[in-house]
């Protein structure tokens, strides 16, 4: 098991709640109001992230800046539409960094990232949507 799915299971960050970091409301609507729909891309979200957060621990532990920002970037999406504007932001941070070389200072954000990632996973595993 790599670090990152171990971060994944084992969190202990304790900054701020996690309902603080997705908006139930807004994966709703961002899914046109298809609780299913909804539903569907959380799944895909959190079976994706492991292996994505595996590959970026990787891409900057080898200085890899094409894939780091390619992998940061793929993150945005999601995160916004879930409502996780902050964690949102600290991808974006990555992906800055990575396009404009700044390797250094980069395995520290990604560990930033992957606590908050942590907790926005928690949490997704607990919003449920109204069926019309």
């Amino acid at each position: 098991m790599n670090t990152a799915q171990l971060s994944l299971e084992h969190s202990h960050a304790t900054r701020r709640s996690a309902a603080d970091r997705v908006d139930a409301d807004q994966i709703l609507k961002g899914a046109g109001n298809d609780a299913e729909l909804a539903s569907e891309l959380i799944t895909m979200f959190q079976e994706d992230l492991p292996t994505t957060l595996e590959n970026l621990q990787t891409a900057i532990a080898e200085e890899d800046l094409e894939i780091v920002t390619r992998l940061a970037h793929s993150l945005k999406t999601p995160l916004g539409m879930f409502g996780a504007a902050d964690v949102r932001d600290q991808a974006h941070q990555i992906e800055l960094a990575a396009k404009q070389s700044e390797v250094t200072g980069l395995e520290d954000m990604f560990g930033e990232l992957l606590t908050e990632l942590t907790e926005v996973s928690r949490e997704l595993q607990s919003v449920q949507f109204d069926q019309p």
